[in-house]
């Protein structure tokens, strides 16, 4: 059928809109949802690898463009303070920090708590282990917990067996009266060629902080709590119940082992550290954190070792051990603290914090994701060891080092007595809280 001029240009018209509509329609983005996060710029530093965290970020930012200004940077845990000081005053701070428990009495100034109107103390608790209640301060929560690091104990299995045990202590008693004896090496003048456990020294023991820390925290002390409006109080020396007094009791069971005319004598200042022993073969016993596992099996893959949670005492009604928690803040002084508020929220969801775990090798704090278990070599370990790992409000690592170091010296060269040192230890916290 021919048609009119009229009727053809009418055709034409029609097919020219078609084709500006599809262009347009290939060409559109649908904008970001009204309803959804509003981010922006948001920067955060943490203590955790770059390659736990900025993946998970990576993710976030393919599936959601309002993640693209979200940057993480890792920062090593020993210069963190130093370097945010430093970036704080020159104006160019991050907004958020994913920090450990070990930094939070020496970060707290810097945080923006989270209300317990927003989140109540009692659905802190449901939701999380409660060892997490670290970051729950009498002002408020000061980290979305996301992970743990509990302290374990790895052994070396050729070595425990050939000497016919079959398995791992699971009691102090049994470790110091039955394995010791059997498994240490001594030549006739005392010298140890052979250590089975690294307890007694400070400075080549690789986690002394929190080795001690997991003996106060079984031998029941208060630890330090945090009380408004009065600072810090420390009871590192007052149990729950009884008359013994932790930090003496455990100061003396750990130096015993470091004291050549002890039964116990097992470790000394001459050997390297507790770790490069244990990875060489000469140590039996290495108490460190579960997230360590991988890095001791590809430093000696020809090393046969396996991990355990550390011993209790054999008439202890609870089982406890220490752990690192690590949490994400938003800083007093960020800029964007509404965006920083909702990615730190999303990085401690479920979904995302199991990721960031996974790639930490460390242990959900989260109940739910607790309970799912692990499959992996060191994950069952870790995860069974997360729920009753705990931590205490110590004024910075730094200090605390210096001061636990000087305790295990005094006592170990005769300077101080047991009780003493003790006290020597109080007094100088009480100092470093002020």
């Amino acid at each position: 059928m021919k048609l009119r001029p009229f009727e053809l240009g009418l055709v034409v018209v029609f097919i020219g809109l078609v084709v500006v509509s599809l262009v347009v329609l290939s060409a559109y983005k649908k904008a970001p949802s009204s309803d959804g996060p509003v981010i922006g710029a948001v920067t955060i530093w943490g203590v955790l690898p770059q390659d736990a965290v900025k993946p998970v970020i990576d993710a976030l930012i393919e599936g959601d463009e309002a993640y693209a200004r979200v940057e993480y940077y890792s920062v090593p845990p020993e210069s963190f303070n130093s370097r945010l000081v430093n970036a704080l005053a020159d104006g160019r701070g991050p907004d958020a920090i994913l920090l450990s428990s070990e930094q939070l009495v020496e970060m707290r100034k810097r945080i923006k708590p989270l209300s317990y109107e927003s989140f109540p103390l009692r659905d802190i608790k449901n939701v999380y282990v409660d060892g997490a209640e670290i970051f729950a301060l009498s002002d408020g929560l000061y980290a979305y917990p996301v992970a743990v690091d509990p302290l374990v104990m790895y052994h070396n299995k050729d070595l425990i067996t050939t000497d016919g045990f079959l398995e791992a202590p699971a009691t102090w008693e049994v470790l110091v009266n039955d394995y010791l004896p059997t498994l240490i090496r001594r030549t006739p003048d005392r010298s140890v060629t052979r250590s089975v456990l690294a307890f007694g020294e400070y400075s080549n023991v690789e986690h002394g902080f929190g080795i001690i820390s997991m003996l106060l925290i079984q031998a029941g002390s208060k630890g330090v709590t945090d009380e408004e409006g009065k600072g810090y109080r420390i009871n590192l020396n007052t149990p729950f119940e009884g008359s013994s007094r932790p930090l003496e009791v455990i100061a003396d069971f750990y130096t015993r082992f470091s004291k050549p005319t002890n039964s116990l004598y097992s470790w000394n200042r001459s050997f390297s550290s507790d770790l490069d022993r244990f990875v060489s073969g000469d140590l039996i016993f290495y108490f460190g954190y579960a997230s360590e596992g991988t890095g001791i099996e590809r430093r000696n893959p020809n090393l046969s070792f396996d991990v355990s949670e550390v011993p209790q005492g054999a008439t202890a009604t609870v089982r406890r051990t220490y752990g690192r928690f690590y949490g994400f803040s938003v800083l007093r002084t960020s800029d964007n603290p509404a965006g920083a508020a909702s990615v730190i929220k999303t990085l401690s969801s479920r979904e995302q914090s199991e990721k960031i775990v996974n790639a930490a090798h460390m242990a959900p704090t989260l109940r739910s994701s607790l309970s799912a278990g692990s499959d992996d070599i060191y994950g069952r370990v870790a995860y069974k060891s997360a729920s009753i790992a705990y931590g205490w409000l110590n004024p910075g690592m730094a200090a605390t080092d210096t001061i636990f170091k000087t305790m295990t010296e005094d006592i170990n060269e005769n300077r101080s007595s047991i009780t003493n040192a003790a006290g020597d230890v109080l007094d100088r916290l009480e100092l470093e809280y002020n």
